[in-house]
């Protein structure tokens, strides 16, 4: 009987033991996600529009310092003086986007009925959708405006390249018929010519519009990007954007408050 008991009361003092030593692995989990989190936490506020806006305030009141100690010899330091203002002039632009920014973490509360700042640790990231590509671009519109502001233009490609040199200028689809054939003079396909910059594609601006054709020259020109006007001439029909690798399926995530989506992101890569 003392030995049963002498068993039990050993088997007893194990399971504790575990029972100790599974808490202090969890301990040490919750310290470790504790730590990370914190780091999270700090970092983002690092990034803070607020946090922002207090350090390009910081640089202009630095550059605007140095201004005065140059402007004591305002002669001598002329051009020094005009690259401090260009300088204090793109930061005063960068702090009014940073205040834009920090506006549109703002919603509408109807309970209060008053704009109130959005607290990130009550927005929900969601996965909304996907949407499938095929001209390497996205567009986003009203659909209202498709009916009465569509204009069924001419998309006319940028396919001139001009030889650095000779100076002649070869079109694609009538001079050549496709990329990977060979060029008489150099003997060497077309595309490798481009690709080498021997061949230079001829830049030429063209209207956007609200069709196709004034979407693929938005997407195509070195922004990437493009407000498309309405018929009479005003933008804000449509907006277009070239994604990074071209076609394909394209996953757009949301940020929801409050059951309102009030932010959309479409990874472009």
């Amino acid at each position: 009987m003392l030995a049963a008991l002498g068993w039990l009361y050993v088997a007893y003092i194990k399971n504790i033991n575990e029972k100790l030593k599974i808490k202090d692995e969890q301990l040490k989990l919750l310290e470790k996600n504790y730590s990370f989190w914190k780091d999270k936490a700090n970092d983002l506020e690092k990034r803070s529009p607020e946090a922002i806006e207090s350090i390009l305030n910081n640089r202009i009141e630095i550059h605007t310092k140095e201004l005065v100690r140059l402007s004591q010899d305002a002669e001598k330091n002329s051009s020094e003086i005009e690259e401090k203002n260009r300088q204090i002039n793109q930061l005063k632009s960068e702090v009014e986007r940073t205040k834009y920014f920090s506006r549109a973490l703002t919603y509408y509360d109807s309970e209060i009925d008053d704009e109130v700042i959005i607290p990130e640790n009550e927005v929900d990231l969601i996965e909304l959708g996907e949407v499938f590509v095929d001209s390497a671009s996205l567009m986003i519109t009203d659909p209202c405006y498709i009916d009465s502001q569509w204009q069924d233009l001419e998309y006319k490609p940028l396919n001139k390249y001009k030889d650095i040199n000779t100076g002649e200028v070869y079109q694609h689809a009538i001079d050549f018929q496709r990329f990977d054939e060979t060029h008489p003079s150099y003997n060497k396909k077309y595309f490798e010519l481009i690709n080498e910059k021997t061949l230079i594609l001829i830049e030429e601006e063209r209207p956007y519009s609200y069709s196709y054709a004034g979407s693929a020259y938005a997407t195509s020109s070195k922004l990437g990007y493009g407000e498309l006007p309405f018929k009479a001439g005003e933008s804000g029909a449509g907006f277009s954007i070239k994604t990074v690798y071209g076609d394909g399926v394209y996953k757009i995530m949301g940020e929801k408050y409050k059951g309102d989506i009030i932010r959309i992101y479409i990874d472009l890569q």
